[in-house]
């Protein structure tokens, strides 16, 4: 199924819910939510390439060598 159909599914599903459950709902989301971010950061940790590209753009921060960098307005993406 299609992100967007799930989503319409969960939303239906939520809008026939008591509000005390929805409330229970929303906090497994949020539970949810941190899980993936936390599962990201760990990716990332674990990443020798990518921990090495953060360490070589924190020297080159502090040395001033910020032209290096693709402004944020540049990378960004409708979203």
């Amino acid at each position: 199924m299609q992100s967007a159909a799930l989503k319409r599914e969960a939303k239906k599903a939520i809008d026939e819910l008591s509000e005390e459950k929805v409330k229970v709902a929303i906090d497994f989301i949020d539970y949810l939510k941190k899980k993936e971010e936390i599962e990201a950061t760990l990716e990332i940790l674990s990443s020798r390439e990518i921990m090495a590209q953060i360490k070589e753009a924190e020297k080159a921060i502090k040395k001033g060598r910020l032209k290096e960098f693709v402004p944020w307005e540049k990378v960004k993406r409708n979203v």
